[in-house]
């Protein structure tokens, strides 16, 4: 744990006014790869500024990739053969995967680390579909079993089709799809059953089609298929990030006010944009304009709703559960996150008092409940996602500190300025 505490605002008057939150992170990543594989004439706009997409971007200048990011701006000019490279991804998931695909086919010989949490998030479904395609990625320890650091060698691959486990992770279906237009026969991708956070695959298609990837994705959502031909030269513009709204939303939701996010795009491709009709199905008052969204608080009803589609909604929600009541589901894949977010968030609330229920994959609460500042600062487990909705429920628990606040950098650099401001125009 940080030495660094942050006494956390409390919001007796409400939230109100405005706060701009940043671009959404998992489409900077996906646009990222992109465009470093388009080369030159690519470009990304308005792509998040934070500790993961910068790994990636990092990562990928070592993998041999030019490009440039100055002026909230990112363009790739292509790309110069490395013959070896030193690759660092942090506690970046979905940095890595998506990377990991993208060097079996590049030349040359790569070392991929990570942080300690990093290596100990899934990879083996992802690593068999990469051997089984013909690729030659290897721990560097023999008998280290299928964790970082990983040695990869980059080589042509035919392609085909692949049935894959996608059941830990939707990020590996992604890892496949931004492969395969650099397949020679292109890549079907098929699946038992529906992976989690199938949002996030079909912003995976997004991002590819905008770069002249033909996507064809089966009605059932079981299988897609990418043809060959690459990536094209394209101008991308990143929109506002619903999981990071998310916060703001929730605060007005629980203190009452209003809160406007300017940016927001409803209706999304974002999974996460489904919590702005959860707060209204909750009682909240929503306005959806050209410019973004204001949503009207408090809501007066219990929160039912499962979240195996949208898991990075659920920290904060579980904040708002304590307040209004209510059941949260689909919580099994928590525990492949930054953190083990299910147990660390029923750890933190009961440290203020909150009464959680958690039987298997769901969460629920009476209701009613009162968060009280405990004696010591709560400790997010260095998890971004963790801390910001301690800051939430910092609104309705004076006192509460936090350890360790830096971590929002992951994803939110600016966060406590713009959370602060949003609070002080109370």
């Amino acid at each position: 744990m940080s030495d660094e505490v942050r006494l956390l605002r409390h919001a007796p008057d409400g939230a109100h006014g405005q706060i701009h939150v940043p671009s959404s992170k998992s489409l900077t990543q996906r646009a990222l790869v992109a465009a470093a594989r388009a080369g030159g004439g690519a470009r990304i706009g308005r792509p998040l500024d934070a500790e993961d997409p910068r790994l990636l971007f990092r990562a990928l200048l070592a993998a041999g990739f030019a490009m440039t990011w100055e002026d909230e701006a990112v363009a790739a000019s292509g790309h110069v053969p490395v013959e070896r490279g030193e690759l660092e991804l942090s506690n970046n998931g979905t940095g890595l995967r998506l990377l990991l695909a993208q060097l079996a086919v590049l030349p040359g010989q790569f070392r991929v680390d990570g942080s300690l949490r990093l290596r100990e998030r899934p990879l083996k479904p992802l690593l068999a579909a990469l051997r089984q395609l013909g690729a030659e990625v290897e721990p560097e320890v023999a008998g280290a079993g299928e964790r970082l650091p990983l040695v990869v060698r980059g080589r042509p691959l035919p392609g085909g089709a692949i049935e894959l486990d996608a059941a830990a992770s939707s990020q590996f279906v992604s890892a496949l799809l931004m492969l395969a237009p650099l397949l020679a026969e292109g890549l079907e991708v098929r699946v038992p059953a529906a992976p989690p956070s199938r949002p996030y695959i079909d912003l995976t298609v997004e991002v590819l089609r905008c770069f002249g990837v033909a996507v064809a994705c089966r009605p059932d959502g079981l299988a897609w298929r990418v043809e060959p031909g690459g990536f094209r030269p394209a101008s991308y513009e990143v929109e506002a990030d619903w999981s990071a709204a998310a916060f703001p939303l929730v605060a007005a939701a629980l203190v009452g006010g209003a809160v406007e996010v300017p940016g927001l795009r409803y209706p999304s491709p974002q999974g996460d944009a489904r919590v702005l009709d959860l707060l209204v199905s909750a009682g909240c008052r929503p306005f959806v304009t050209r410019g973004g969204v204001r949503l009207e608080g408090p809501a007066d009803r219990p929160l039912e709703a499962d979240l195996r589609d949208t898991p990075d909604l659920f920290p904060v929600l579980a904040v708002a559960l304590t307040r209004l009541g209510g059941r949260l589901t689909g919580l099994g894949g928590l525990v492949h996150k930054e953190s083990d977010r299910l147990a660390e968030m029923v750890r933190l609330l009961a440290e203020m008092g909150a009464e959680l229920r958690v039987a298997g994959d769901e969460v629920s609460a009476p209701g009613g409940g009162r968060l009280v500042a405990p004696p010591h600062p709560l400790d997010p487990a260095g998890d971004h996602r963790l801390a910001m909705a301690l800051a939430v429920a910092g609104c309705v628990a004076p006192g509460l500190r936090l350890a360790s606040p830096g971590c929002v950098a992951k994803s939110w650099p600016a966060f406590w300025t713009a959370w602060d401001g949003l609070l002080e125009q109370g």
